[in-house]
């Protein structure tokens, strides 16, 4: 078909008593063209077949076809209609190879500035050799795009025009957002000292990763509504100008265009907004206990054999320091169980021991205050202890007693917690969880009330569309 066209082309130059040269003049093409045409290496635009057309006096018809056509011969609207869809085809593919190449030239930028940030340690030479071809690639897609804007024709002649072209603005965006987030990915890497790398761990791994979701983000709330309202003006001017065959199917597209503007703004407000707010913070919440290296702790289970003279091993003030017993509470009969208060002067007590028990300072020493238990097992007898051991000072939580066969021993296991110098850090810690349990819930209800309101509005809007 080529090569019947270029001869059919070249017959009519020759018919016409013009050469190469003032055809690509006339036309604004490269003689080199104007022969391509004529040898059949390649095809004229579509742009082009009016303009040949009329230069050389046939019909766009003869022209595809390679020769002149008698009535009976001319293309119905269907072969003509077959013929631009077989030219536009070809636009697609072209558009397919930009696309290609752009995005190569993207990845060619992330990976020349990762190997010499990385490998050469020369990330700010590396990211400047990245940039040249994140502008290459950026480049090439305005321009190939736009000539292929040009060569497809006027969108509102065909539904397929108008879609090849909205296609066109589409492919231009997300090429864009691409080397956007590439960039952002690459972007850590200036704020590395000259003659420097930046070291391959996660940490900076993430960086670079949160930098890329950033730029993408930015790219993406600032392009795509700018990519609605232009297609939305290409769709427009297609309604007003082109003919009534198409202009339902334009009509209708400008309605999806309006839809899909109106998503666009109600959606991140409504629902990804609120949800994302109430997200972050109870993620904020739960993340701060553990970043303050603060460990919830709600009790600590300890077990200990007991004997009849015995204590259980002491750990804490009581264990190095003299002190002296200045009153002690009594059951009310033997067989009583319960906790009772127990104090003891100390001369001297230590500063490191003052947050680990209940004290009292007086001018004869320090009043330490703790706790006696008693315990019955289940044959009824009573298991007595000290609670002197530090890690013991907060609340009881459980106690069980049983008996281990050997007169007056016990087996005592006993729950304690949290103590007194955990219960600062475990309350500002259940506090924040709290908080962010409370903001995970609402972000959830959010969501569960959003939508809902969201579809009800879209209902709404659709209907006076």
């Amino acid at each position: 078909m080529a090569n019947q066209m270029g001869e059919f082309l070249a017959i009519l130059r020759k018919s016409k008593g013009y050469t190469q040269q003032e055809v690509a003049d006339t036309l604004g093409v490269s003689n080199k063209t104007v022969s391509s045409w004529e040898t059949g290496a390649s095809c004229p635009d579509i742009s082009m077949l009016p303009v040949l057309a009329e230069l050389y006096g046939v019909t766009c018809d003869e022209l595809i076809r390679g020769k002149r056509l008698s009535s009976e011969e001319e293309l119905s609207p269907a072969g003509r209609k077959k013929a631009m869809e077989h030219l536009l085809q070809r636009q697609k593919t072209n558009l397919f190879t930009v696309c290609w190449i752009a995005g190569a030239l993207a990845g060619a930028a992330l990976l020349l500035t990762s190997l010499i940030g990385y490998a050469a340690l020369e990330s700010l030479v590396g990211f400047f050799v990245g940039l040249i071809f994140h502008g290459a690639s950026v480049v090439t897609a305005a321009v190939c795009i736009r000539r292929l804007r040009f060569q497809a024709g006027e969108p509102w002649e065909s539904e397929a025009s108008m879609r090849f072209s909205l296609s066109l603005d589409r492919a231009l965006f997300w090429l864009v957002f691409a080397n956007a987030a590439v960039f952002g990915f690459d972007l850590p890497h200036v704020f590395v000292p000259a003659h420097a790398g930046l070291s391959l761990d996660g940490e900076n791994q993430l960086l670079q990763l949160l930098f890329a979701l950033g730029a993408a983000a930015i790219a993406f709330l600032i392009g795509y509504p700018v990519l609605l309202r232009i297609q939305r003006k290409r769709l427009l001017a297609a309604a007003d100008r082109g003919s009534d065959e198409f202009c339902g199917t334009f009509t209708a597209l400008v309605r999806q265009n309006a839809l899909i503007m109106w998503r666009t703004k109600r959606i991140p407000l409504l629902i990804v907004l609120p949800f994302a707010v109430l997200l972050a913070l109870s993620l904020i919440f739960l993340a701060l206990p553990s970043a303050n290296g603060i460990n919830v702790v709600l009790q600590s289970t300890y077990s200990f054999r007991l004997g009849e003279e015995g204590q259980p091993t002491q750990y804490g003030a009581f264990e190095y320091d003299e002190y002296t017993l200045v009153s002690e509470e009594q059951p009310e009969s033997a067989d009583e169980t319960g906790r009772y208060e127990v104090v003891y002067l100390f001369p001297s007590f230590p500063e490191g021991w003052s947050e680990y028990y209940r004290t009292q300072e007086t001018e004869g020493g320090t009043l330490v205050t703790i706790y006696k238990y008693r315990a019955a097992s289940e044959e009824g007898n009573i298991a007595e202890f000290y609670a002197y051991d530090y890690r013991w000072q907060g609340e009881l939580k459980y106690i069980e007693v049983s008996e281990t066969g050997r007169e007056g021993e016990f087996y005592v296991e006993a729950a304690f917690g949290p103590s007194l110098f955990e219960q600062d850090a475990a309350s500002f810690a259940i506090l924040f969880l709290s908080l962010g349990g409370a903001f995970g819930a609402l972000a959830l209800l959010s969501f569960a009330v959003t939508v809902p309101l969201y579809i009800k509005q879209e209902r709404k809007f659709k209907k006076t569309l």
